[in-house]
């Protein structure tokens, strides 16, 4: 079964959705411009670039704003755990050759992360793997500048899924990839472990962003998604698969047992309407850990030992750097 199936199956058996016709979408039709999407018109990707600079006008209030995700004394703010990875990520790459691979590249907190790890290497070089393509300028004009005296960027627009650790290999010293923006929540535990088995090789860094799932931090996770970006997030996926959005998105939370875990899903469903049927569309399933599961998934499904993990104040949001085991 498909993440997808999953959640349909968990929410055809609540209350409120049991009636309900739910339409589902996957990640490649609302990312990819490798394919124009069928049910668009006009220019398709269009709404690919909507869909990026919708994320990145995330990444950008996150990092503005002063005191989000911080604990009430108002210590841990978001960006100041980006700050305390970020010098974890020079130790790590003091004197060394460096391969920065951004998987579903994001240029706001990766030029803050790239700044500090480039005073601290001796060479980087940049790759963003992405199969929205409108996020190759957008990169290049971040990275560039930042990466251009100490190594290069580079840009592969493909599914992630199929490039091999032998496209990453440029005889660095390490490899760091990353998963930021909770993305990592998109994908099944062992899609997430078949992909970090493909890519990874000796020394090599995955490091990962995770909303957080405990008792007393719902909150958090509905607040996320009540944010203007993504209410605007789930109108433009949409109109982008032939749908006429008819109000705001609902949030609610469902969770379903995997192999051992009970595992907490976010789901936004859209109102929409398509001919003459309306319903829901489910514009984003995002997973979310709790802290031991995050660090059992790794070890787990990925083949990597957890080295370091950093959380907000508030305990919503996880940063995680973990080694590839051989």
């Amino acid at each position: 079964m498909s993440l997808n199936d999953f959640v349909v199956d968990a929410l055809i058996r609540t209350e409120r959705y049991k009636n309900t016709r739910l339409w589902t979408v996957e990640n490649h039709a609302k990312y990819s411009t490798l394919t124009a999407p069928l049910a668009s018109s006009g220019n398709p990707s269009r709404f690919n670039l909507q869909i990026f600079q919708l994320m990145c006008a995330l990444n950008q209030q996150g990092m503005a704003e002063d005191g989000l995700c911080a604990d009430a004394q108002g210590q841990g703010a978001l960006k100041d755990i980006l700050g305390t990875l970020a010098e974890r990520l020079a130790l790590l790459s003091e004197n060394r050759h460096v391969h920065y691979v951004e998987l579903g590249p994001e240029p706001i907190k990766t030029a803050h992360l790239l700044g500090r790890i480039t005073e601290a290497c001796t060479s980087l070089r940049y790759t963003a793997i992405d199969i929205n393509q409108t996020s190759e300028s957008v990169m290049r004009d971040a990275v560039f500048p930042i990466v251009e005296q100490h190594g290069s960027f580079n840009y592969i627009a493909a599914d992630y899924r199929t490039v091999e650790r032998a496209d990453l290999h440029h005889e660095q010293d390490i490899t760091l990839i990353t998963l930021l923006g909770f993305q990592e929540g998109n994908e099944l535990p062992v899609t997430t472990g078949r992909l970090i088995r493909s890519l990874a090789s000796d020394a090599t860094y995955i490091i990962s962003e995770m909303q957080i799932y405990e008792e007393g931090l719902q909150s958090n996770i509905h607040a996320f998604y009540a944010n203007p970006h993504m209410i605007r997030f789930s109108q433009v996926v949409a109109m982008q698969q032939g749908f006429i959005p008819l109000d705001e998105h609902a949030v609610t939370l469902v969770r379903f047992k995997l192999l051992d875990e009970l595992i907490h899903v976010a789901v936004t469903l859209q109102p929409v309407e398509k001919g003459r049927q309306q319903g829901c569309l489910l514009t984003n399933i995002c997973l979310k850990y709790t802290p031991e599961q995050f660090r059992r998934i790794r070890a787990r499904h990925c083949n990597c030992s957890v080295l370091d993990e950093f959380a907000s104040g508030d305990g919503s949001v996880r940063y995680q750097i973990a080694k590839y085991l051989q």
